[in-house]
């Protein structure tokens, strides 16, 4: 079992300054690993890419097939090496990966509808408007020191914030890969407006201690950071040589993993890929079939490219949407929203080679060990080092936990 970091107010303190607690919590990373290697347990990965199906994937056509039954539907299923771990014929490759693939087949909800599912996959908690929840990606960056790029780095238009952990945990969002990089470029050609910017705010009454100037102040400084890094350039694939560019696949999907892949290798902590197109109310067999054409290569190569570049040993990989899809098959060959089995796949050094749970013969439930999602939530803030136990303060001066409960699902 993965060990959390836990955190010491006082030692806070004393750490004193912003580059202080910076420092501080490198040294407490690096013995955290060391401490977790000596006792003979894993330590916590230090990095993630999310792979996130938008819309909700069916679990019967990816990684819980239920071939000749009713409700399996007429695709076929492909065995693997790993006892009780079948993949639909739509991920044949990745069958071969099966040694570095975690299925979990055991995690439900009550969330049906879109958005309140994809905030409670994305946080942990139930959508309340007035009490606002961080991220997964914003806790990881919480949780590592300061870099000069963006440590939460979203690829697609659905976002979830920081809420009470600060702006300066948000993700770093990119909707189009070739227009951030020519904005990112071109605020570095007029970085002499920041430097104007930066002298104005120093002009401002500093002696109120404003909350709005000390956030601006922090904002200019983390774009002159991002300016000076290879941010940009690591979102720029065409870098890339034709023959990795072809492994990844030609989709968006494809182009943006391997983005991902890069930040990983310039220093970015956490990655959201979200690929949409997963609900599949109509025509959900073609529909899955051309998604998983997308998904497939370009998980295949990043796993390779990890294990090449040796992020592998501390990266984790994690795919999943907000809920799965229902075992009977509707009127028009689609399948409708089912919180009730939510598929979850992670990949990674030593957590792969297994199935969790099961959702029975025909996928109606689950027939062993249910997980709820702040158990799904729990489990990863301990395996990526994320202190799940710690209590926090929000805005509003409210205590609060990091997660809803929640046991460790591994």
């Amino acid at each position: 079992m993965f060990v959390p970091n836990r955190f010491d107010r006082r030692q806070w303190m004393r750490a004193g300054s912003a580059a202080g607690i910076s420092t501080w919590l490198g040294h407490l990373v690096a013995r955290s690993a060391s401490a977790a290697q000596d006792s003979g347990k894993p330590a916590p990965f230090q990095r993630c890419i999310t792979l996130w199906m938008q819309g909700g994937p069916s679990q019967m056509e990816t990684f819980d097939p239920k071939p000749g039954t009713e409700t399996g539907g007429p695709l076929g299923a492909v065995s693997t090496r790993v006892p009780g771990m079948q993949l639909s014929e739509t991920l044949s490759g990745l069958a071969r990966y099966a040694d570095d693939l975690c299925v979990i087949r055991s995690v439900g909800s009550t969330q049906g509808e879109h958005d309140r599912a994809s905030h409670l996959l994305h946080t942990g908690y139930e959508r309340i408007d007035s009490f606002p929840r961080p991220a997964l990606g914003s806790y990881v960056s919480s949780s590592r020191p300061a870099t000069d790029v963006p440590a939460f780095v979203t690829l697609g238009g659905q976002v979830y914030g920081p809420a009470f952990l600060g702006t300066s945990h948000g993700p770093f969002v990119v909707n189009d890969l070739g227009r951030t990089i020519e904005t990112i470029r071109s605020v570095h050609r007029r970085s002499d407006r920041l430097d104007l910017l930066a002298e104005l705010n120093q002009r401002s009454d500093q002696s109120s201690g404003s909350v709005l100037l000390r956030q601006r102040t922090e904002q200019i400084d983390s774009v002159r950071r991002l300016l000076k890094s290879s941010f940009a350039d690591a979102l720029d694939v065409s870098a890339e040589d034709a023959a990795t560019l072809s492994r990844y696949g030609e989709s968006d999907f494809g182009r943006n993993v391997l983005a991902a892949r890069r930040m990983l290798e310039a220093g970015v902590r956490y990655v959201e890929v979200q690929m949409p197109g997963w609900d599949t109310h109509v025509g959900n067999i073609p529909a899955v079939k051309r998604l998983c054409q997308q998904l497939e290569p370009a998980w295949i190569a990043l796993i390779d490219d990890l294990k090449s570049s040796g992020l592998w040993d501390d990266t984790l990989i994690l795919w999943m949407g907000e809920f799965g899809r229902t075992p009977i098959i509707n009127g028009q060959n689609g399948r409708d929203h089912y919180p009730r089995s939510i598929p979850v796949t992670l990949a990674g050094r030593d957590i792969g080679g297994r199935v969790i749970g099961s959702t029975g013969k025909d996928g109606m439930e689950h027939s062993e060990n249910p997980s709820s999602v702040a158990d799904l939530m729990y489990t990863l803030m301990n395996v990526l080092g994320v202190d799940a136990d710690r209590e926090y303060t929000t805005t509003f001066g409210s205590p609060t936990s990091a997660t809803d409960g929640g046991e460790m699902i591994l």
